[in-house]
């Protein structure tokens, strides 16, 4: 707090591409909502939930899945280790208005690790917020650091602690209006954050094992951009590898997640998608600007639902075309319908699936079901909707949070993991649709957010699209682009670390670093690869990446990368042609015929080619029938790996 002024200013070193702001005049923060002074920072309490729960809950599920990797001792706070950095630049034609807001945790794990004390627990019950820059916003064309503490103390309130890396959500304004409504209005403060951005970025800043006594497995930045929900403004996310983060480009750093698109080609794509598809906005809210802001397909059918069997009004515009055909696809296709849903098996595997967690959650509640439980009682083909294209379990007016949990509702875990690759499927089966049948479509939303011809975003597009939309990595902070790609590190999407193998092969490239005195010895280091299909409507461009430099004592050099075959529409009429090149230049090819799932086939040399032809030079060609190719499947899980050897000695 400044003293005698009775203003409270944040921590935020604001300096524009052009020019410094001028001293703390736009560094103020106001609200209207009772508060906490802290150090450096201001806060808000509030009582209100909101439907980041759901996605922070993922978050901590995401490190919770790294608990059998090894700890490292708390950091000392306040200290370098105990703080991380969000960079904003906002590439837009006008200011924005960020929101940094800490979640709900009770118990916080984050603060009983790094306190070294779960005997407490360090409970936030209500959400805390930093507004930064409120007045003014961040202009156009400019950036904000804004630094970001583990956590700090609360005065004057019932909780002790904000936890500023368990779990954060940022929400953008993009008017002043809005800002003012969402703070000033705390009647319904869910609704007026969630209009603000339709993708708000996720993050951790640290993992944490939360089997046991929590415990810190790393200061990695957890980050991604989810819209699932709705979509609303265009973001990228990346790492900030090294302070300062000042939009040095460089190809080896970690691509971006979401869309670097200028905001008026994003909006103008969210409007054509509407008008044409006929899939529907939310209705507009008195008082601000309206821009388009399309809602997930869950959100639709959950609307859909209280509209058609609960009588409600909706809260969207008129549904169109998409939504019909969305949801008489799902109709025709789970009553078995072969000629009209080519899909139909998968459909109605899905189907099965839901139907009986529905059951499980009929026969066998638990205590903690009370209220209006069952809810639904009964099961019709529109109520089951939501549920499968949220993919959710049924238990609402439960409070046990394990309870009905898809893994096991029905189960047993093989049939859920083949349930769950074929509905990944069928979220992408728009790649193989052809404009003629895009009645055909799963999820319309999905070719909205991911297709070439769309948004081509890397994001969540639904609830399990894990692989497009989070990230795990080394940092000292995040960067968040707004509406194109300056401040970035690297303008190049992010690929996937893990394959998902229902679309996915995953190629490992033999070791070039071999050991002195074998005969091999030296070979060249690998150094780029790239991914092709025939040029068509809709084939997505070639990707080309270079590996990243080794150091000269390397002990190994096996890169790897991963091939969708659904992306790429790969078929013996459609082949991919993967170019490895080595460090002289020396090019290795291969073509790949099918899309996965592959026929079985032994992992012993050569590849089924059915699967795989060695094209290119002679060189080439023999290189290429040493690739040893491994397909597993049923009872075990699927996996398709293409594992090239070396490079060929130097000449």
């Amino acid at each position: 707090m400044v003293p005698g002024s009775g203003r409270i200013w944040i921590a935020v070193q604001q300096s524009s591409l052009s020019k410094k702001m001028n001293g703390n005049k736009d560094m103020k923060t106001i609200n209207k909502f009772t508060s906490s002074i802290l150090k450096g920072m201001r806060f808000t309490k509030s009582s209100y939930l909101i439907a980041a729960v759901f996605l922070l809950a993922g978050v901590a599920g995401a490190a919770q899945a790294q608990a059998a990797e090894p700890q490292i001792p708390p950091p000392v706070c306040p200290g370098p280790d105990c703080q991380k950095v969000i960079e904003f630049w906002n590439n837009t034609g006008h200011a924005v208005f960020p929101v940094i807001q800490a979640g709900i945790q009770n118990p916080d794990p984050w603060l009983q690790a790094l306190f070294n004390d779960n005997s407490k627990p360090f409970a936030e019950t209500h959400y805390s917020r930093v507004y930064v820059n409120p007045v003014n916003g961040i202009p156009a064309g400019d950036r904000v650091s804004v630094t970001i503490p583990w956590y700090s103390k609360l005065e004057n309130d019932d909780d002790k602690y904000a936890d500023w890396y368990n779990g954060g959500r940022i929400v953008l304004f993009d008017t002043k209006e809005a800002l003012d409504m969402a703070t000033n209005d705390p009647d319904t403060p869910s609704q007026k954050l969630d209009f603000a951005s339709g993708s708000p970025p996720i993050y951790t800043f640290a993992d944490v094992g939360t089997v046991g006594k929590p415990y810190i497995i790393d200061l990695h930045v957890g980050y991604n951009v989810s819209y699932l929900d709705q979509v609303y403004l265009p973001v990228a996310l990346a790492p900030c590898l090294n302070e300062p983060c000042d939009g040095t480009l460089d190809r080896f750093a970690v691509g971006y997640l979401g869309t670097i698109q200028a905001l008026s080609d994003f909006r103008m794509i969210l409007t054509n998608f509407s008008e044409k598809e006929g899939w529907p906005q939310y209705l507009p809210v008195n008082g601000i600007e309206n821009n388009p802001r399309l809602p997930g397909a869950f959100d639709v059918l959950v609307d859909r639902v209280e509209v058609e069997e609960n009588g409600q009004p909706s809260r969207l515009t008129p549904i169109g075309q998409s939504v019909t055909d969305l949801i008489d696809q799902w109709k025709t296709c789970t009553s078995g319908d072969s000629v009209n849903c080519p899909d139909y098996k998968l459909y109605q595997q899905v189907n099965q699936y839901f139907t009986g967690n529905h059951r499980e959650y009929i026969e066998h509640p638990v205590n903690s079901c009370t209220g209006k439980y069952p809810i639904p009682d009964r099961l019709t083909a529109l109520n089951i909707m939501p549920y499968v294209y949220g993919w959710v379990p049924f238990n609402r007016e439960c409070n046990s949070a394990t309870f009905n949990d898809l893994k096991d509702s029905p189960g047993p875990e093989t049939w859920f993991d083949t349930t769950q690759a074929n509905y990944v499927l069928l979220q992408y089966n728009y790649r193989t649709i052809t404009a003629a049948n895009k009645k055909q479509r799963f999820n319309p939303f999905t070719d909205l957010i991911h297709g070439v011809d769309n948004l081509n975003a890397n994001s969540y597009a639904f609830s399990i699209d894990d692989l497009r939309g989070y990230q795990n990595h080394p940092g000292e902070g995040l960067i968040i682009a707004i509406g194109g790609p300056k401040g970035l590190p690297n303008t190049k999407p992010v690929l996937p670390d893990k394959a998902n193998y229902a679309k996915d092969f995953l190629v490992t490239l033999g070791d070039s670093v071999g050991k002195p005195g074998e005969p091999t010895f030296p070979r060249p280091r690998w150094k780029s690869f790239e991914v092709c299909t025939k040029t068509a409507p809709g084939t997505p461009p070639c990707t080309e990446e270079d590996f990243k430099p080794l150091p000269p004592n390397a002990t190994r050099d096996a890169p790897q990368f991963i091939v969708d075959t659904s992306k790429y529409d790969i078929s013996a009429m459609n082949p991919c042609t993967i170019t490895i090149t080595d460090a002289i230049d020396r090019e290795y090819k291969f073509k790949v015929n099918q899309r996965v799932p592959w026929p079985a086939h032994t992992s012993v040399p050569p590849p089924d080619p059915d699967v795989l032809t060695p094209i290119g030079t002679r060189e080439s060609i023999v290189w290429g029938k040493q690739i040893s190719e491994t397909v597993e499947g049923p009872p075990m899980k699927p996996k398709f790996d293409l594992s090239p050897p070396p490079p060929d000695p130097k000449p």
